[in-house]
């Protein structure tokens, strides 16, 4: 639930905005260091999480990473429904 509740926070801070509109916010350094520490306890989070599940990270993002691969090769188009 602690995850739950600083992703909303991050979210909080970038929700509907632009990538020039997120650029532009992040040039204050008051405002970048406040989203920084957003990242940071979602990432401290996370990392708590997999630990206490046994998960690892880097292996799991890799073998996601595969998957994604093989499912949506490079050139193939993407159909959605």
């Amino acid at each position: 639930m602690a995850l739950a509740g600083e992703v909303g926070e991050l979210l909080a801070e970038m929700q509907w905005l632009t990538d020039d509109q997120v650029h532009e916010k992040l040039a204050d350094p008051e405002t970048r260091n406040g989203v920084e520490e957003e990242f940071a306890d979602v990432f401290l989070y996370l990392v708590q999480l997999a630990d206490v599940c046994g998960v690892d990270l880097v292996q799991a993002a890799h073998a996601k990473i595969t998957r994604n691969d093989q499912r949506f090769p490079p050139g193939q188009p993407r159909t959605r429904l």
